[in-house]
């Protein structure tokens, strides 16, 4: 049985395997790369990759492509008869892509990684997984496309410690991951991206530009006419990365219609769609609570990457040299077979560990006072928050002698909730009290699957939870992610060992005094920050740093009395005796300063 990854990107996907040590990437009908393109014939059937791609001109009316883009929406698609969801005609895109794989392997797969765009949203990921199982496919886990990436990367460049930034543009999505590397983590800090801009859109403003040099209306061609001049753009905006200018024609209305293009006109046609790149950058940089100079490298993923004008708009946008990852269209492939390999427990990776981050803003909607018609988010796991992540809260009633209270649960950054993804409620009973007397404590918690579990308990200890997941789980299952999700609600500073840290530094603060108490202060702050930062390398950092400093604090303490008493006399932990000496203060003072810069 074998466990495979799978790219399904908006243009092409591909498969790919972990095997010998290294990925390979799974055979299709012509080379590795399946155009993400479905096809109808009467007579013959659904066709799936290069022959429906050939399709597109001469038949758009029964051909699909670049559906990924509307995947958990209610877009539909007509070919022939029948109307087809994204959902659908993606899992025709997998089931493809298993049938080459087991004939390729000559052996059943069992399970699949599939890579998903970072900002898709819950009914996009749940979508995803729907098609896979329509395909035969068993997904437990869904990896973000840079995450993917990060992985491809870390394989090639080995184990220095950097921080990167994933620029993954594709046909269809555009996302970004902040992402640090350390050990043998790859933790994800900060996502940012937009679903709907891609190298189409690139395509879109080349054909209004060659529609504009010529006087045409884009709504007055066929779609046969449609259809060339899209692939006459993608033609010209390839062309220039081995020539300067790509010439442009199209016959329509009885005349031949003609324009021609440079790396400088295209730079300045997609003006428009730099600038939203730039508001990302800010995005993501601002979320990540970090600059420019913090990057060590910018890794470019994704076919339209390649692109000159995109690499030189980087260029000139960071002043850093993009990184490019081999050829961009299989890196995040490469990525998903990686993993692969790690779900396979293969010795030479299975002690990687990648994390990642919540997308999107998980709530309740709570009373709005100035408009009880509108109400408002109320945010307990915020965007990008490190996965898994919990948080509990408490609500009141707003109502005297409410009987009940009803959690909606929201996805999204949207002030009102009627504009953020509605993901479940769940109601339980309150005490019979005036209005904000009666409560009920609500904890969210998340886990890597992108499953969340919703718990509340009211002022009389009972409870009522529910699991919402992307994908259908049976009973067992729900059993098992409780039980899980009863581990991941312990944080990292409740845990016994740094909770027990902690008491040690308030023991030697309580007697303490003057400037050592005053330092013995920040070191407990600077720990009790860490752990509760939620960012894996902060939280192991808090943890070895504290450990060191505590050392230090009893190492120091046993000195001094040593010299006080001769070893005749000892004082407790923390006694009143104990103090530094001056390299001490120097030591930690350097330490603080590292500390700080991590």
């Amino acid at each position: 049985m074998a466990v495979i990854g799978i790219d399904l990107g908006t243009t092409n996907s591909l498969g790919a395997y972990w095997k010998d040590g290294a990925v390979c990437l799974i055979p299709m009908d012509e080379g590795f790369l399946l155009p993400s393109v479905v096809g109808y014939v009467e007579g013959e059937g659904y066709l799936v990759g290069a022959a429906a791609k050939e399709r597109l001109i001469p038949c758009p009316e029964d051909t699909a492509a670049s559906f990924k883009r509307f995947m958990g929406t209610a877009k539909e698609y007509r070919l022939g008869e029948r109307v087809c969801t994204p959902m659908e005609l993606s899992a025709m895109v997998l089931e493809q892509i298993k049938r080459n794989a087991e004939f390729f392997l000559k052996e059943e797969v069992e399970e699949a990684i599939i890579t998903v765009p970072a900002y898709f949203n819950d009914k996009q990921r749940s979508d995803t997984k729907k098609a896979a199982r329509i395909a035969g496919l068993k997904v437990d886990r869904l990896i973000n496309e840079p995450s993917a990436a990060a992985l491809a990367y870390r394989r090639e460049y080995g184990e220095e410690d950097k921080t990167l930034l994933v620029f993954d543009f594709g046909g269809g999505t555009l996302d970004l991951s902040y992402v640090e590397c350390f050990d043998n983590v790859i933790e994800i800090i900060a996502v940012a991206g937009d679903n709907h801009l891609g190298g189409d859109d690139i395509d879109q403003a080349v054909a209004e530009y060659f529609c504009r040099e010529n006087g045409l209306l884009s709504e007055e061609l066929t779609r046969e006419e449609q259809a060339k001049l899209k692939k006459l753009s993608e033609e010209a905006k390839c062309a220039l990365a081995e020539k300067d200018e790509a010439a442009m024609e199209l016959e329509t209305g009885g005349r031949v219609c003609r324009a021609s293009l440079n790396e400088d006109r295209l730079f300045e046609i997609c003006m428009p769609l730099f600038a939203k790149i730039r508001q990302l950058f800010i995005h993501i940089l601002e979320d990540a609570d970090s600059r420019v100079s913090g990057i060590d490298d910018l890794i470019m993923v994704g076919g339209s990457s390649k692109l000159g004008v995109v690499k030189r708009f980087l260029r000139e946008l960071l002043g850093k040299e993009p990184i490019v990852l081999g050829e961009t269209d299989r890196v995040v492939a490469f990525g998903a077979g990686v993993y692969a390999g790690i779900r396979q427990r293969r010795e030479e990776i299975r002690d990687m560990l990648l994390t990642d981050v919540c997308p999107f803003t998980l709530g309740i909607g709570v009373n709005n006072r100035a408009n009880r018609d509108k109400n408002i988010l109320s945010p307990m796991i915020e965007r990008n928050s490190t996965l898994p992540a919990s948080h509990r809260d408490r609500f009141v009633t707003v109502c005297d002698y409410q009987k009940e209270i009803r959690i909606r649960i929201y996805q999204g950054e949207e002030y009102y909730v009627d504009d953020d993804v509605f993901l479940g409620e769940l109601t339980i009973e309150v005490a019979l009290k005036p209005a904000g007397q009666a409560w009920v404590d609500v904890r969210f918690t998340y886990d890597i699957n992108g499953i969340l579990h919703v718990m509340a308990e009211n002022e009389m200890g009972e409870r009522r939870q529910i699991l919402l997941a992307n994908q259908t789980l049976s009973e067992a299952e729900l059993e098992r992610y409780t039980r899980e999700m009863e581990k991941i609600m312990l944080l990292p500073i409740q845990k016994p060992e740094n909770q027990e840290m902690l008491a040690c530094f308030l023991e030697y603060y309580e007697n303490s005094t003057g400037q050592k108490r005053e330092m013995i202060a920040a070191m407990t702050g600077r720990i009790m920050a860490g752990l509760s930062s939620g960012r894996k390398k902060a939280v192991r950092n808090a943890e070895e740093t504290g450990r060191m400093w505590l050392a230090e604090l009893r190492r120091s303490a046993d000195m001094r009395e040593e010299i006080l008493f001769d070893g005749e006399l000892k004082a407790g932990p923390g006694g009143e005796f104990d103090e530094f000496s001056e390299d001490t203060w120097d030591g930690f003072d350097k330490e603080f300063e590292e500390f700080d810069e991590e």
